[in-house]
């Protein structure tokens, strides 16, 4: 999930660039699109924070083989805040373009 924020690849129901004709309308758009998905991935930090705290606290282990749960659980934390920073350079990007600035990075391009 944290590569496909990076590369902005993630699922996508792009039907709004086919209902605005105006550039500028669906930069609009994508501004409020980007805001709502940055606040979500905000509080997937917060409940992975919380999780990832619980974990330690309740020092748990696997039944097998007696590792410790913390470790899987610190990935759904890590995991949140890696995808809400790439999120936040998405919003960036797109409030850049609504504004008529260049983003910061070029998107859809390949190495």
């Amino acid at each position: 999930a944290v590569y496909g924020s990076y590369e902005r690849t993630h699922i996508k129901a792009d039907l709004a660039a086919h209902m605005f004709k105006s550039a500028k309308a669906y930069a609009r758009v994508k501004v409020i699109a980007s805001v709502v998905v940055f606040v979500l991935a905000l509080v997937m930090t917060y409940w992975g924070y919380h999780f990832f705290v619980w974990g330690i606290e309740m020092r748990g282990r696997s039944p097998v083989l007696l590792m410790p749960m913390v470790y899987a659980q610190s990935s759904i934390f890590v995991g949140a805040v890696f995808m809400s920073f790439y999120f936040l350079v998405e919003l960036v990007d797109n409030i850049r373009l609504y504004l008529g600035l260049a983003p910061l990075l070029a998107t859809g391009v390949e190495e």
